[in-house]
């Protein structure tokens, strides 16, 4: 953009600058001038289009793509689910050879003492004691050690691969509830650009017939208290819309935190307060909740359960391994490990050999503990069914919830129709001198009440869609289509 602008802003002071030579004279513009005036005209430049700020339109589709990618607790989700991949080969690892290095060093500050028969030295009858090693001994080597069977082992791999799809449910369940969340906040926050909007037109009204009532007061048609109750209406009328425009910028500002926007970014919401997640209002939806994350993260905390009963009941079969040692040792009555001649020689030696370990009692300890694991069991099926049927329950009452509220919103559209007609009525006839003053902020009062129902009755209706899309498993569908 920068050599966009310098190339085409030259071109501009080279072509338009070039005056005749006499006036070229007489204001001294060399190239010199001509290269000051080019890069202050650059630097305009570049300085308008840095002040201005671009402005972002935002679908509901859009904002969730941005969460989804941005959201903290996501990324956190995220970093759990790939912790719990190498937790995964972590378990996984201990199946495979374990290979060590060692090495020891040892000082007999005194050598131990053995009591040997006399016998054996001509004195029969007689204890002889004598010593037996070396002052310094070392050896070093490697060791080995590699599981042949071991069915605790298995089974603890599997559940592994059970706690990978846990955590992969646990992401999309955080994923969930962040559409769910930020989706009730854009139709908010659209909801309250509604009401914004509705009471800019209530003050349009308000000052039009402030207009028309100084008129009227300047005739001695009316009094002056009659100009001042419509002056109140007004100013009650604008501290609304005061209100409404610091909550709608809070809430903008809420849409930019979860997209994770600059917060001096100028944003506009495109998806209309009529936009319907649902194709119909009577739309039949599954009453099998067995899709939604909640129940599928409980099953998979159920198969964790009965992995380590299974587990725990594993641990009455043998195991066996295989294990080897090659090393070499040296003993010396002098601090001398270097020398390999004659005696000093550093000898060798290989062993290899084989494990088994049969359980055979262990004081009931994994009775005990297979009985514990059989209760999570039962506690898991418990949870699981009355969950199901508390959200059988959450899906009637939002079903109802759905039919009615879309009824009240078409009702308190027709409403607030008849309420402007009717206010539209009386403020013709109250220029007319017809009705009075009082039944005329008696219906802008009606007028007001009728678009507060309505702007109350969408946010309703958006929340009773999100929560029939949340009860049925279908909050996903934002996103996808």
């Amino acid at each position: 953009m920068i050599f966009f602008v310098l190339r085409h802003t030259k071109r501009l002071v080279l072509n338009t600058i070039d005056f005749p030579l006499e006036i070229s004279n007489h204001l001294n513009m060399n190239y010199s001038f001509k290269l000051k005036l080019l890069c202050a005209l650059l630097f305009l430049g570049v300085g308008t289009l840095s002040a201005q700020k671009i402005k972002r339109d935002l679908s509901l589709k859009d904002c969730l793509k941005l969460g989804i990618e941005n959201n903290i607790t996501l990324k956190k989700a995220k970093l759990d689910r790939d912790k719990n991949i190498f937790k995964t080969n972590e378990t996984i690892s201990k199946g495979l050879p374990q290979i060590t290095g060692f090495g020891t060093f040892q000082d007999n500050l005194k050598l131990p003492v053995t009591l040997i028969p006399g016998e054996i030295f001509g004195k029969p009858g007689q204890q002889i004691a004598v010593k037996f090693g070396s002052q310094y001994t070392a050896n070093g080597g490697i060791q080995f050690s590699q599981m042949l069977f071991n069915q605790t082992f298995l089974t603890s791999v599997a559940l592994t691969k059970i706690t990978n799809d846990l955590n992969e449910l646990n992401f999309d369940k955080a994923k969930e509830d962040l559409v769910y969340n930020f989706s009730g906040l854009y139709f908010l926050a659209r909801v309250t650009d509604k009401q914004k909007e509705l009471i800019g037109e209530n003050i349009k009204r308000m000052d039009q017939l402030i207009n028309i009532t100084r008129t009227q007061l300047q005739g001695g048609i009316i009094q002056s208290v009659d100009l001042d109750r419509i002056i109140v209406t007004k100013e009650n009328l604008q501290s609304q819309f005061n209100s409404s425009d610091a909550l709608l910028k809070q809430q903008f500002e809420m849409i930019k935190y979860y997209a994770d926007l600059p917060l001096d970014q100028d944003i506009t919401l495109t998806d209309s307060t009529s936009y319907r997640l649902l194709v119909q209002a009577d739309t039949a939806f599954s009453k099998d909740f067995s899709n939604r994350t909640d129940i599928r993260l409980l099953e998979k905390q159920k198969d964790i359960a009965l992995m380590n009963k299974k587990m725990i009941n594993q641990g009455y079969i043998p195991t066996l391994t295989a294990n080897g040692q090659f090393y070499y040792m040296a003993m010396r009555q002098k601090f001398d490990f270097l020398t390999s001649n004659g005696s000093k020689q550093w000898v060798g030696a290989e062993l290899v050999g084989l494990n088994l370990s049969i359980p055979i009692f262990d004081g009931l300890e994994k009775k005990n503990k297979a009985s514990q694991a059989k209760i999570e069991i039962d506690k898991a099926n418990m949870t699981i069914e009355d969950t199901k049927k508390y959200y059988q329950i959450g899906y009637d009452d939002a079903y109802r919830n759905l039919i009615n509220s879309r009824q009240i919103v078409d009702r308190q559209k027709d409403n607030i129709a008849l309420a402007e007609k009717v206010f539209s009525i009386t403020s013709q006839r109250y220029k007319e001198g017809v009705v009075t003053l009082s039944d005329l902020l008696r219906d802008q009062s009606s007028l007001n009440d009728a678009q507060m129902s309505f702007l109350n009755a969408l946010y309703q209706n958006k929340t009773a869609e999100l929560n029939i899309l949340k009860s049925t498993g279908k909050l996903n569908t934002l996103i996808n289509n």
